[in-house]
């Protein structure tokens, strides 16, 4: 299937039928009249606590509900106060800070260093199982100084200490949270945070309701306060009902991942598209190790055939949604990230060299292949399938779920894999490297060098250092055409003309409550 067909797929005739049934009933300002805000979610959510389910939806929630103790400044790439107003590094391993005095959870208890080292301590206890444990696994210890002062005592230097209590560690109520011996029934039952949003009520039938919180009044330029009064967050997996309920006044933010979804709703002139990018990108896999037994994967000339068989522009701008935001991309991280180096771009495009070196290799008459992709990357991997038949290549698409593809990965299944990596919202090229080339399951190269330099870039406190390291390490990845960066992947709203989302969040959600209003 090449580039047009992919854009005749069946879930786009699906958009069509539901737009040409719906048109003539969407409102014309939907909720704006009663402050009530309606998202559209493809997975359900029963907890608003990023710990208890990590996924992009629920970053939305808990971005809204909590708060952490810094602040990162997404467009300046720095670290604010936020429920500390103060910090110093004692020594090499020692972080004392100040909080605020003047900040309530939901329900009218205070903040003070009990909620603070009480999370802390609790997300390096044992038996406290969430998925992204070993993110917090440089902390030794957290230690009450006064109601309002805290320590923070690493493990070990650690380059990462303030961004880590800046981003995806947000500061739950002692009392209360301790007071549920269940795991997850805080966020289930009764969760409460200090955010700018309060949650009203959140199960995964009906989805969840959150109220602004009115008295936040420790907001800044790096997390404000909200301005919507209400937001509805309703589970829809079936993107036909999402889009005739958006047409009908049903709900009014969609978020959507496939280009032909967004080309056919914004025909409507009632209807807005944003487009934000933030630190996710589109990439290729190819199992340089041979743990799925393709033989021809293991060698460089193959690989990089594959690669200079890839018009990235072309196919970018003709699969992925996001309009001028969306590009063809040559980096394993980007500029806002801490750690962020590399200057070895991707093979380039050409066909000829790509024939050619695969006839060097052995394989003048092509191979076979199967690409697996992930959900919101299945157009683009048909495309690339579609570009790869130009050389001889003989590729097949597997569309699949997360759960398949999680299964797959660490059964050593995957020959190649057209995905999408958000860094999980942390700005530092660390999470890049740790995703690839820290020699877990995720790893089909095993390449030894880039598994010693992912520790080395971990190790390592002065940035410049950092920055070379990780540079070095992306060199190399290119080079060896192990993991082909291949576009940006911005994320894309559909939602009525009269609301504003603010661009660049780092929420793996792509936007924050926070950041939208009514106009």
């Amino acid at each position: 299937m090449g580039l047009q067909a992919v854009a005749r797929n069946a879930l786009a005739l699906a958009v069509v039928g539901a737009i040409a049934y719906a048109l003539p009933g969407i409102p014309a300002h939907a909720q704006k009249s009663k402050d009530t805000l309606r998202v559209a979610l493809v997975d359900p959510v029963s907890t608003p606590v990023l710990y208890e389910d990590p996924k992009p939806e629920t970053g939305l929630l808990s971005s809204a509900a909590f708060d952490s103790l810094l602040c990162f400044d997404e467009k300046q790439g720095a670290i604010r106060p936020h429920l500390a107003t103060s910090w110093e590094m004692v020594d090499e391993r020692t972080l004392e800070m100040t909080l605020r005095n003047d900040v309530r959870f939901h329900d009218g208890a205070p903040f003070t260093a009990d909620d603070a080292v009480y999370t802390l301590n609790w997300q390096i206890d044992p038996k406290s199982k969430y998925r992204f444990a070993s993110n917090m696994s440089w902390l030794e210890r957290a230690e009450k100084i006064d109601d309002h002062r805290l320590r923070v005592i690493a493990k070990y230097p650690n380059p990462l200490m303030l961004l880590r209590l800046a981003v995806g560690a947000p500061i739950l109520p002692a009392k209360l949270h301790a007071s549920f011996t269940e795991a997850g029934d805080f966020g289930r039952k009764k969760p409460v945070g200090t955010g700018p949003y309060k949650v009203v009520s959140i199960d995964s039938t009906n989805g969840a309701v959150l109220e602004l919180n009115r008295d936040y009044k420790h907001g800044s330029d790096c997390k404000p306060a909200g301005s919507i009064g209400r937001m509805h967050a309703i589970p829809m997996p079936d993107m036909q009902t999402q889009v005739a309920q958006l047409m009908t006044g049903g709900v009014d933010l969609l978020h959507v991942a496939e280009r032909d979804q967004v080309e056919m709703l914004q025909r409507d002139p009632r209807v807005a598209v944003t487009a934000t990018q933030a630190i996710t990108f589109h990439y290729l896999t190819m199992d340089a190790a041979g743990r799925s037994g393709n033989k021809a994967l293991q060698d460089l000339r193959v690989r990089r055939a594959l690669v200079q068989a890839l018009d990235r522009n072309r196919i970018t701008r003709s699969v992925v949604p996001g309009g001028d935001e969306a590009k063809a991309w040559d980096m394993f991280c980007f500029p806002i990230q801490r750690g962020c180096g590399g200057s070895v771009k991707p093979y380039p495009h050409d066909l000829d060299a790509a024939r050619k070196l695969l006839a060097e290799a052995g394989y003048s008459g092509g191979f076979d292949v199967e690409i697996a992709a992930t959900p919101g990357s299945h157009d683009l991997a048909t495309a690339i399938a579609g570009e790869l038949r130009r050389i001889g290549v003989r590729a097949t698409v597997a569309r699949l779920t997360f759960g398949a593809y999680r299964a797959n990965q660490v059964a050593g299944k995957l020959q190649m894999l057209v995905g999408q990596w958000t860094s999980g919202g942390f700005p530092d090229a660390s999470s890049t490297a740790d995703f690839y080339f820290s020699g877990g399951p995720r790893d089909y190269w095993r390449d030894a060098e880039l598994t010693k330099l992912e520790k080395e870039g971990l190790a390592t406190v002065d940035e410049a250092k950092r920055r070379e390291i990780y540079a070095r390490m992306f060199d190399k990845a290119n080079s060896m055409a192990y993991v082909l960066p291949f576009s940006t992947k911005p994320d894309v709203f559909v939602h009525t003309r009269d609301l504003e989302i603010d661009k660049g969040s780092l929420n793996t959600y792509g936007a924050d409550l926070f950041g939208m209003r009514w106009k």
